[in-house]
């Protein structure tokens, strides 16, 4: 009775660092591309980014071009679709959207926990889940592993489902639909949903008696997926991936998954086909996400033409991609012994499993203290900026574009204020764009070189940014 009220408080407690997120932290920069997308589809019926691409691709500067949205996207910009369509474009609607699909997140987490091995479990996984740091991030910036992860949970219940044949043609169905819409979502083909399917189908032909696979033969694999893919997309091999590689398992592997999942497992020596089954799939798939993860960074290294340094560190949360295996880790203890899987009283790592827990704690009082930059910078235009005035950006390139996309939803979410805005490197001479494109705001995100004459005039903000416009336009 004691370890459930712990549990429960620890729930309730998480559950108010995910309405705390969803309030406090700015959303994603991804959230706010996606969301310009589907906002502008609204506006004209034809769903685009009006200020240019997001791969700046080399240049210095960007140019103003309509570029269409991917169709790769469809579920997730139907989601935010008919979401805008019901509740209004602004950022207050996607907030409450990210905390809604959360929730359902969790709740999906519990009552298939519940189904499979037990309310105890259940409740100590989803009080884990709702502190989950990756998570609650993943809330407060409409990351789409939220959605994912509910996703992939349903997937795995519906191959437990399967291999215990339970009404497994209901489930076969789920299964495959759960894997197209987990892929729509990423911006995945959907067509990559069948091959996924087929290990799964073959549950339904025989029943062999699968093992994880060890350790080192993990690492090896994982090596291969790597090297496949970065071939693949990059067209060679370098030392980065050398460097890169071991980074990637070392912080999905050790950090996001053993620290914040299975060193809450009780670690039941025992182990049946439905375990080794479960931990089996959350291998493989680890190895993939990992080998896809630092293909990621090294596509990004070229197109960006930059650092692994400085990819590593504006790419540091991509690790995230590895949070949708949390529950079947978890799972997979729990079906050695589904009366132990999560413990706090008779688990032998206990002072560990607390000092883990107070520091996902902290860690989630520290994100809540993150500066919302450039989104509350556009909240603070909003009222000031005109019709048909242009912005300048000043940004080092990383990212440059997407941080700019984040002015948006704010200054025009409807698209009928005829609002242009620009990028400049901030290592290059960008005062010719100023005249050849009609600039009235200039926004500086780092110390630059300004041009600007003494005809502008310094905007208060209470952000990080120096931000200047001219006055003949606004007063």
């Amino acid at each position: 009775m004691q370890e459930r009220r712990i549990w429960i408080s620890i729930l309730i407690l998480g559950i108010l660092f995910q309405i705390l997120a969803a309030i406090f932290m700015p959303l994603g920069l991804d959230a706010h591309v996606h969301a310009t997308y589907v906002s502008d589809g609204i506006s004209d019926g034809d769903p685009t980014l009006d200020w240019g691409k997001l791969r700046i691709d080399g240049a210095n500067q960007s140019i103003a071009e309509e570029i269409s949205a991917d169709e790769k996207w469809l579920v997730w910009h139907s989601i935010l679709e008919i979401w805008f369509g019901i509740f209004g474009i602004s950022l207050l609607s996607l907030h409450i959207l990210s905390l809604i699909i959360s929730f359902s997140s969790l709740a999906v987490v519990f009552f298939s926990t519940k189904s499979l091995w037990g309310e105890n479990n259940a409740l100590a996984l989803t009080a884990i889940l709702s502190i989950y740091s990756p998570l609650v991030r993943s809330t407060g910036r409409l990351y789409q592993e939220s959605l994912v992860l509910m996703l992939a949970t349903i997937v795995i219940f519906a191959i437990i489902r399967i291999i215990r044949r339970e009404n497994h043609k209901f489930w076969h169905i789920t299964c495959l639909l759960c894997l197209a819409v987990i892929l729509s979502v990423k911006g995945l083909p959907v067509k990559y949903s069948l091959y996924l399917y087929l290990p799964i189908l073959s549950l339904e032909l025989y029943k062999p008696r699968y093992k994880p696979i060890s350790i080192p033969i993990l690492i090896a694999l994982t090596t291969l997926i790597s090297i496949i893919l970065v071939w693949y997309r990059v067209g060679e091999i370098t030392i980065d991936i050398a460097l890169i590689l071991p980074v990637t398992i070392f912080i999905s592997g050790i950090i996001y998954l053993y620290i914040g999942g299975l060193l809450f497992s009780s670690n039941s020596t025992k182990s049946n086909s439905e375990s080794d089954l479960l931990m089996l799939i959350s291998q493989i798939i680890f190895a993939g996400l990992c080998g896809y993860i630092v293909m990621l960074l090294l596509v990004e290294m070229n197109t960006l033409e930059t650092t692994r340094d400085v990819v590593q560190d504006r790419f540091r949360y991509i690790y995230r991609y590895v949070t949708v295996l949390v529950v079947p880790l978890w799972w997979s203890q729990m079906a050695k012994d589904k009366s132990c899987g999560i413990q706090l009283k008779e688990n032998k790592q206990r002072s560990l499993m607390t000092l883990a827990i107070a520091l996902m704690l902290i860690i989630n009082s520290y994100i809540l203290t993150f500066d919302r930059g450039i989104e509350e910078l556009g909240e603070e235009m909003s009222t000031e900026i005109e019709d048909d005035q242009n912005i300048l950006y000043i940004a080092d390139p990383p990212l440059s574009m997407h941080r700019l996309y984040t002015l948006q939803i704010t200054i025009d979410p409807h698209h009928d204020r005829n609002i242009t805005a620009y990028w400049a490197n901030e290592d290059k001479n960008w005062s010719n764009i100023i005249d050849e494109n009609s600039i009235d705001w200039v926004i500086f995100s780092d110390e630059s070189i300004n041009y600007l004459d003494e005809d502008w005039i310094l905007f208060e903000t209470n952000t990080d940014h120096e931000v200047y416009y001219l006055p003949t336009k606004m007063d």
